[in-house]
């Protein structure tokens, strides 16, 4: 059976099909592996704009809300001391009683950073996190076993955008995780030691409404999870999602009125431009 073309060459985007495919083909039946990397390298790189060594993002149709620099101390360091004094005293320049930013060789092939906070609150733990995933980085609480420490794990990261069709869970989850907060994951290795909210499920008998409960490790005291609840609740209502207290450890929430709704950006807590 015949091959049908599917592709026009008279167009732009046919032309420049058609100039690899006259380069690929003239290498003959079996083309030398060397070469034809080469040519379609060189293809990429110069007629699409494409780096063959680059991120997968570059052919997505929509681009990345944020993309954070590489993961090192010297990067992290700046950036949490440009967070100003809600997480360090600025009359401390050498901020060891503040934060410590180590890269951790032994984990992720060195590509990331331990972050130590010595007697860190939950609110300041959150602080940092919420800081550095707006800056683009995947960071997230682990267990420090030091006591009175807590210990934030930050990588390179890639943050998509919300789509304009995205659900109330979505966005309600996507506030939630921009704010600082993370659902506890618990084993014996990993986890995170403060409370943390639930993902955000669409409540049966309420159309429009979600619900959000409190997890915690067992340790964790009634008086935390409650100032966690009360936590959560504060990050909604600042950006305009009502809020129903169902008990002092659980909430339920309903996304902004259409007219209301902030920004992307302000919607999740970050601004428009970057703190790196």
């Amino acid at each position: 059976m015949p091959l049908v073309r599917t592709f026009d060459p008279t167009t732009p985007d046919g032309q420049r099909i058609a100039v690899v495919a006259r380069r690929l083909l003239a290498l003959g039946i079996d083309w030398p592996a060397d070469e034809a990397v080469t040519i379609i390298s060189d293809w990429f790189l110069n007629t699409l704009g494409i780096d063959p060594e680059g991120p997968v993002y570059q052919v997505d149709a929509v681009p990345p809300c944020l993309i954070s620099p590489q993961a090192s101390a010297e990067t992290i360091t700046e950036l949490l001391l440009r967070a100003g004094p809600a997480l360090h005293n600025p009359h401390r320049p050498d901020h060891a009683a503040e934060f410590i930013a180590v890269t951790d060789i032994e984990c992720c092939d060195g590509d990331c950073v331990n972050v130590h906070l010595p007697d860190a609150s939950p609110a300041r733990a959150r602080f940092a996190l919420s800081w550095l995933r707006q800056a683009g980085y995947d960071a997230t609480e682990v267990n420090s076993w030091t006591v009175g420490e807590r210990l934030l794990h930050v990588r390179h990261g890639v943050i998509r955008d919300t789509p304009a069709d995205a659900s109330a869970q979505t966005r309600a989850a996507q506030h939630l995780w921009f704010q600082g907060f993370t659902s506890p994951t618990i084993d014996s290795y990993v986890y995170a030691e403060v409370p943390g909210p639930t993902p955000p499920v669409p409540v049966a008998w309420r159309p429009g409404w979600l619900s959000i409960d409190i997890a915690a490790p067992q340790d964790a005291t009634a008086r935390q999870r409650k100032e966690t609840a009360t936590a959560t609740a504060d990050a909604f209502r600042t950006a305009n999602w009502p809020v129903d207290r169902r008990g002092p450890e659980a909430l339920h929430i309903h996304p902004p009125a259409p007219q209301n709704n902030p920004s992307p950006g302000s919607a999740s807590g970050y601004s428009d431009e970057p703190p790196f």
